[in-house]
């Protein structure tokens, strides 16, 4: 599979056949995220949205009720909306990416057929959090004003989508990801953007076996985490995916340089080169 990944472009059936069988080679990695990062994340989105499902009562019926109400009220109800809505945004672009980079490097190892300790790769991904937020902050405010016209944040949001891969993987920070991942994307955007399409398709499919499996449960606050929690079982998969086309692509148009770890580096006797030489921030 390294030989097939990093020798040429992979057409999608490849993406997806190798992702899968990676995805299996990688549960424990994957099983390990679930327990210790996407359990307590999980009851963390369960309680914002269910305070986001109670103000959206209360909006609707001061809405109802306008002429009875003090703007004071009503600007309270709403920056309360506000706040719980940036918050679900922060968990899922500062937290998630903790999942994410720990299972790309899970999976980037097993496919070059390198050892796989569950402890570094999630401790090296606590590491990148610095970046994560100085990024990720970058990329949802750009995104959000975008989709305020809706294309230009679809544009956006293709081109950026292999920023966390780039800051995980390459070693990439600030605007340097971003910029990194959409030269990744540059004259591919049709078919990156089909590729996330299939993709977005598979996680709704899964998703929907998941949810006929937890609905003899009932809709318990415990069984909705649980379920949330097992989404990222199909989330561990989509990332598997993403993680060989982010290889192909990176390997195929950049070279090996960006992807070799720093202990390959030692243990070729290289010493590595500063960062700043080669990474802007």
């Amino acid at each position: 599979m390294k030989e097939l990944v990093y020798s040429r472009e992979l057409r999608l059936g490849e993406i997806l056949t190798i992702g899968f069988r990676l995805f299996l080679e990688n549960i424990k990695t994957i099983l390990l995220g679930l327990l210790v990062i996407c359990l307590p994340m999980s009851i963390l989105l369960n309680l914002i949205q269910l305070r986001m499902a109670d103000t959206s009562t209360i909006m609707d019926t001061l809405l109802q009720a306008r002429a009875a109400v003090s703007e004071e009220e009503f600007m309270q109800a709403f920056q309360r909306m506000m706040t719980e809505n940036l918050t679900l945004v922060a968990v899922k672009v500062f937290l998630e990416p903790i999942y994410t980079i720990a299972v790309a490097k899970g999976v980037k190892r097993r496919l070059e057929n390198r050892p796989v300790q569950l402890g570094k790769v999630y401790g090296d991904a606590l590491l990148l959090e610095g970046r994560i937020v100085q990024t990720g902050f970058i990329y949802a405010v750009l995104v959000f004003l975008g989709s305020m016209i809706l294309i230009p944040g679809i544009i956006m949001a293709v081109n950026w989508c292999f920023y966390v891969y780039c800051i995980g993987i390459c070693d990439r920070k600030g605007m340097d990801a971003l910029r990194h991942s959409r030269d990744m994307v540059r004259g591919r955007w049709w078919k990156t953007l089909g590729f996330l399409v299939v993709l977005f398709f598979v996680g709704i499919f899964w998703n929907y076996l998941l949810q006929l499996l937890f609905l003899p449960f009932g809709n318990s606050f415990a069984v909705n985490t649980l379920y949330m929690t097992a989404t990222y079982l199909t989330n561990g998969f989509i990332v598997c995916a993403t993680t060989i086309l982010f290889l192909n692509r990176e390997s195929g148009l950049f070279g090996m340089a960006d992807l070799a770890e720093r202990e390959e580096i030692e243990q070729s006797g290289e010493a590595p080169q500063d960062e700043e030489e080669n990474k802007t921030e």
